[in-house]
């Protein structure tokens, strides 16, 4: 087999013809050089759908919830004197919360047992039941994670659990006008309370069920949990792009 029938076979292949071919109009309409707001470098970027969600620095693969999240972290906290948890095994805000005092890098896979470290050094873990003790961080940094947890609740009264006072859970999801439970898991079943919605998962072809829309009614809805919840960046773009901090004060 030649270099182009592998090509042609391959998952690069693939998304070409599926992402980029079909937007190649927005592409041309809406690629741009400037500094990047998350690796701070002159970048080229790309868009190759709709909105900015789509968009990629072509230096450190940030759109703009990662740029608005990235600037929000750089601005408000010193990582050097943090203890940190991030919800991706492999995020372009590495660069930034790798300076930790500690940095744990987390995936979460169904059936993978709590604590089980990858090659990669990434390590499972659940937002709802994290094997980490009581009080152990100061920062904790989701990105469109916590819209595709069954029992958000869990997740918040758990980054509680796990921040020191004065510690915060930073984080993304799509802004949506008010907080809905669009899907919930019963007995180990499924039942969907909204017509499902799937969202890209780069480790799934299927995309990923979206279980919430969360608007900006988070503290009404969730400030139970102990947190504090404010919204610290944004809206921004077509999309409405924003950045959430969820404060522990005692």
């Amino acid at each position: 087999m030649n270099l182009f029938q592998r090509y042609v076979g391959s998952g690069m292949a693939r998304r070409l013809r599926k992402r980029v071919l079909p937007n190649i109009g927005i592409l041309l309409r809406t690629w741009q050089v400037r500094r990047c707001r998350c690796c701070q470098r002159t970048s080229l970027h790309l868009q190759f759908g709709i909105d900015e969600e789509y968009s990629k620095c072509l230096r450190c693969t940030a759109n703009l919830r990662y740029e608005l999240q990235a600037e929000y972290l750089r601005d408000n906290f010193r990582p050097e004197m943090l203890d940190i948890l991030e919800l991706d095994p492999n995020s372009c805000l590495r660069p930034i919360l790798e300076k930790g005092r500690s940095y744990r890098r987390t995936y979460f896979r169904p059936g993978h047992k709590p604590g089980t470290m990858r090659p990669d050094g990434s390590v499972m873990e659940d937002i709802t039941a994290l094997t980490l003790p009581d009080r152990s961080l100061d920062l904790i940094v989701s990105s469109d994670v916590l819209e595709h947890v069954p029992d958000a609740a869990a997740a918040f009264r758990e980054s509680f659990r796990v921040l020191r006072p004065g510690g915060a859970h930073v984080f993304t999801v799509p802004f949506e006008p008010r907080t809905i439970r669009r899907a919930v898991i019963e007995d180990g079943a499924l039942r969907h309370l909204a017509e499902p919605e799937y969202h890209a998962d780069p480790l799934d072809p299927r995309g990923i069920l979206a279980f919430w829309h969360f608007g900006p009614d988070l503290q009404e809805q969730f400030g139970d949990s102990g947190l504090v919840f404010t919204l610290v960046k944004g809206p921004e773009g077509k999309r409405r792009s924003v950045v959430w901090e969820a404060r522990r004060l005692t």
